[in-house]
């Protein structure tokens, strides 16, 4: 197991810019109800990925409101994430026929792991990578957090993982409809949520913007559209660049950027990546650009200047770029999938693609030249149901209530 070290940066006081009083002191409340515990969060990698990233910014602040809390990684195995991988498609819906997931592997592996825990009061186990390491701790409070979509998942891998609640004393979804399989009263909800000071989403000038982009190979005097996201069949950058080529049609002036990162715990990532570099060479070398391994700066300048955000996920837990992008008050298009339902209000706070990439292409135009009167309302309501509902102590208050229920 590694401890991450994490830098204490986060600092309740710029909440109380954004927040009621009575929410601020309503987290000093609750954590005082575990004072003296210890507190140990477990997922599978410190980067690259939004559950990595939820952790960067829940644990500081959790520090900060007196807790003794650390984060721990499982030792990176390929052979393990292999299996993880199959288990994560078949819990979303792609799976083969007949799976042939080595289930016995996966726990030897945890069962070793698991001489190495360190010792806590509660852990929290975060995704299908640690569910095995629940069985060893069955004198413990254990808590296990689902980040996914469950609601089209394969049934024998689904039955998998529902023998697991035996050991929970609680299980935190993002959406009611993630619950199938569990007593009611052992589950809860809490939303993901993001940090509007941290790197990625505190304000840039347009000046400072502009110098991050030039950066890059690409127009800076032409429009683009934007997906920020993982190299993931799920994300669905390939059905973008499909929505591209119809919208160049009506829009010639517009560029196409795709921006992501690797995730250490997921071996498809790079040859999905190959197959979208070969279909964007093919459609138009010129105006799409890929940009990867990039930093949380890059990504906020680059959401900041963009025509308009895409998130064209199949499957999406929550979709924390699309939360991003609404905070950054720009106009997102996306699928009406998992928690993006939450977050997107049709002509509201967003707008939805439709399934033909033609179709798709044609909303874009329609709203990007539909005039701005229209467009800073929604812009503006989306970002007010961020600060609403999807900021870090809204999450942490959240999370605070299910770890003293228990």
């Amino acid at each position: 197991m590694h401890k991450i070290k994490l830098s204490n940066t986060e600092h309740i006081d710029n909440y109380k810019k954004l927040l009621p009083a009575e929410d601020i002191d309503s987290l000093y409340s609750l954590a005082a109800k575990l004072k003296g515990k210890k507190i140990v969060e477990i997922n599978a990698t410190s980067f690259g990925g939004g559950v990595a990233e939820l952790l960067r910014s829940q644990i500081p602040l959790m520090r900060e409101l007196g807790l003794d809390i650390d984060w721990y990684v499982l030792p990176a195995n390929d052979q393990f994430f292999n299996i993880t991988k199959q288990l994560h498609n078949c819990l979303q819906g792609i799976c083969p026929l007949h799976p042939n997931v080595d289930i016995e592997y996966y726990q030897a592996y945890l069962d070793d792991v698991a001489k190495n825990l360190p010792e806590a009061d509660i852990y929290i186990l975060h995704d299908p990578q640690t569910l095995g390491l629940a069985q060893h701790l069955q004198n413990k409070k254990v808590i296990w957090r689902c980040h996914i979509d469950l609601t089209a998942a394969e049934d024998s891998t689904h039955n998998w993982l529902t023998q697991h609640y035996q050991y929970f004393s609680k299980v935190i979804f993002s959406l009611e409809s993630y619950m199938a399989g569990i007593e009611k009263n052992k589950a809860a909800i809490v939303y993901p949520a993001i940090d509007p000071f941290s790197k990625k989403n505190y304000l840039l000038s347009d000046q400072e913007c502009q110098k991050i982009i030039t950066q890059h190979p690409i127009d800076i005097n032409k429009p683009y559209i934007l997906q920020v996201s993982r190299f993931d069949k799920f994300k669905n950058p390939l059905g973008v660049l499909h929505i591209f080529s119809e919208l160049q049609k009506q829009m010639p002036e517009m560029q196409c950027i795709l921006m992501g990162n690797y995730a250490t715990d997921d071996p498809e990532g790079q040859e999905y990546y190959k197959s979208v570099h070969k279909l964007a060479k093919q459609i138009d070398p010129y105006n799409i650009h890929i940009i990867v391994q990039t930093d949380d700066i890059t990504i906020n300048a680059f959401q900041r200047r963009a025509a308009a955000v895409i998130q064209n996920s199949n499957k999406e837990g929550f979709g924390l770029t699309v939360t991003e992008a609404l905070w950054k008050q720009k106009i997102v298009f996306s699928r009406p999938v998992g928690g993006i339902t939450l977050q997107i209000l049709n002509n509201k706070t967003g707008y939805y693609l439709v399934d033909e990439d033609s179709l798709s292409a044609n909303e874009i135009v329609k709203v990007l030249r539909g005039g701005e009167k229209h467009s800073a309302i929604v812009t503006r309501a989306g970002h007010e149901l961020v600060k609403k509902k999807f900021i870090t102590p809204i999450m942490v208050r959240d999370y605070l209530r299910a770890y003293t229920s228990i």
